[in-house]
């Protein structure tokens, strides 16, 4: 009778840590960072402190977490197009979304390598995404770009077409909605289809979609569409990390952190048990 016990528990134990592969694996494609002249480059080869240039996140941090490389913050997008089929209304729900569940915070005050803080750190969807918890009333706290591949990912998820701007010191995205009846600027970004991209910026609470801030009225700024971008591989060569201990950089969800704490109490609980019937 014993035995039995203790096999039930060894398998719930090898239940948990599936359950953890599963979840903080495949959410954080980013299983590596390596130190290159200053700037920390992730295992797909994007460098994370450097917007521009030809391994900078702008945009192409958007493909880690898309096509074959999607996990949460798409499935978040498919649940918004299941839940609401109009897609007016879906649009601005996401936006409130997002707005809820993440706060603006300098980069600097928020992530570290190495014991050094970082002036720009750009994160991908799933690691914005696993950083904040419903369940727990957790918020994920990010700047511009991170709130743009959060909402680009959940967007294409959703079914809209998106677009990442490339913006003087400002990241946001465009999602093409020539429907949607409330924006100030409805944008031609140059693909063939006219006026019909909207604006959508969630680094204030309470912007409202398809609201182009008037610092960035005068189209000048850059919009790339997500479906013209040439997609990272879906298993990047790993690289060698210098790692360290590094506040800022969660590697365990809330909600599964939650589980933890049940499984183990319960096992205290089931192992008091049979004392007692010893």
């Amino acid at each position: 009778m014993a035995f039995t016990r203790y096999f039930l528990l060894f398998l719930l134990l090898c239940m948990l840590v599936a359950a953890l592969n599963k979840t903080t694996g495949s959410g954080l494609p980013a299983t590596g960072f390596t130190l290159r002249n200053g700037d920390w480059y992730d295992n797909w080869e994007i460098d994370r402190n450097n917007a521009e240039g030809n391994n900078g996140y702008l945009p192409k941090l958007a493909t880690e977490t898309l096509g074959v490389n999607k996990e949460l913050a798409y499935s978040m997008g498919e649940r918004f197009q299941t839940q609401y089929p109009d897609k007016v209304g879906r649009a601005a729900a996401i936006l409130k979304y997002v707005q809820t569940w993440t706060e603006y915070g300098y980069d600097s005050d928020n992530f570290v390598r190495n014991g050094f803080a970082q002036d720009e750190w750009a994160q991908n969807a799933d690691e914005f995404a696993h950083a904040f918890s419903e369940t727990a009333g957790v918020k994920a706290i990010g700047d511009c770009e991170d709130m743009a591949f959060l909402c680009c990912t959940i967007y294409v998820g959703a079914g809209f077409d998106a677009a990442v701007i490339d913006a003087p010191s400002h990241c946001a995205l465009l999602i093409w909605l020539p429907e949607f009846s409330n924006a100030n600027n409805y944008w031609n970004i140059n693909d063939g289809r006219g006026a019909g991209w909207i604006w959508v910026e969630a680094t204030g609470s309470s912007n409202p979609l398809g609201w182009t801030p008037p610092d960035f009225e005068d189209g000048a700024w850059t919009a790339y569409p997500v479906n013209s971008l040439v997609f990272v591989p879906q298993n990047p060569t790993s690289s060698q990390s210098t790692q360290s201990t590094s506040t800022g950089f969660p590697s365990l969800n809330v909600d599964v952190l939650v589980v933890i704490i049940a499984i183990v109490f319960s096992i205290i609980s089931a192992l008091a048990k049979m004392k007692r019937v010893r």
